[in-house]
């Protein structure tokens, strides 16, 4: 929530910036060059000769960034991209280390069986992660609206051509792809920490790797989801996360699930064979 705010926080300041730049250059070129407006940004006779347009499709986009549908877009893909992985990781390495703790489940291992007890706690997790998406949607709702209600009218400016926002279904895909994440890197925390049993030593590691790998070599694990959301994704105005090296889409989903499932595979083996729950 904290993390949403600061970024729609910061959407606000980009939007008034830019604003303020454009007026900056457009003074500049209407006192210096003798430029009207409508030629400064390409839309006169020659549309070439346009040194004002980028600012000014940039300011647009800017403010746009301040409407409902668009500030929580937004908020959802950086959510998505900067705390959700460690978030989910995190979840899933606690829970399943605490799980394997409660005597109660010594009880069901016998009952059920460990196949039957390791699928509930796979779908136990799910839903908690779908929760989870639930709550961060309202979150971002929550906050883009209020954001949007307080810049009303303190940004209107004549100079600025704002785009109209988003449809409702455009939230649709930054919504499956948190959902994706967050599954994912819960099942992947699920699976490491039940192998290593202690969450302290796998979660230093996973976060360490996910910030530092990326800088000290060309290979960035985030990639893998990257292709398969980044063509679905709309970024206008702010947070806009580097393009993915291209990589096949159907290459990216048999990656991440093969990943997924072994490591699944071993957290269940090292579950039946050091008889956790017995």
């Amino acid at each position: 929530m904290l993390v949403a705010a600061a970024f729609a926080v910061g959407a606000y300041g980009t939007a008034h910036s830019a604003i303020s730049s454009l007026h900056q250059e457009w003074t500049f070129l209407h006192e210096d060059g003798g430029y009207t407006f409508t030629r400064a940004i390409g839309q006169g006779n020659d549309p070439t000769d346009a040194p004002l347009e980028d600012t000014w499709r940039q300011a647009g986009s800017a403010v746009a960034n301040l409407h409902v549908v668009q500030g929580t877009v937004s908020l959802l893909q950086v959510l998505c991209f900067v705390l959700a992985p460690v978030l989910f990781f995190t979840h899933g390495a606690v829970t399943a280390t605490r799980d394997a703790h409660f005597k109660t489940l010594k009880f069901r291992a016998v009952r059920d069986g460990h196949r039957t007890l390791f699928a509930s706690q796979i779908a136990t997790l799910v839903t908690m992660v779908t929760a989870l998406t639930a709550a961060a949607l309202a979150a971002c709702l929550l906050i883009s609206s209020s954001l949007s209600w307080a810049a009303s009218g303190r940004l209107d400016d004549p100079l600025v051509s704002v785009p109209g926002d988003l449809p409702l279904t455009d939230l649709i895909p930054p919504l499956l792809l948190f959902l994706l994440t967050g599954t994912f890197f819960a099942l992947l925390g699920m699976g490491t920490g039940t192998i290593a049993r202690r969450p302290l030593h796998v979660i230093p590691l996973f976060i360490s790797l996910f910030f530092v790998l990326p800088i000290m070599g060309r290979f960035d694990p985030r990639n893998l989801l990257m292709a398969l959301a980044y063509p679905h994704m709309t970024f206008t105005g702010g947070f806009s996360p580097t393009a993915p090296t291209p990589l096949p889409g159907a290459v990216a989903a048999l990656a991440l699930v093969a990943v997924t499932a072994a490591v699944l595979a071993g957290a269940y083996s090292f579950t039946t064979r050091r008889s956790l729950y017995t």
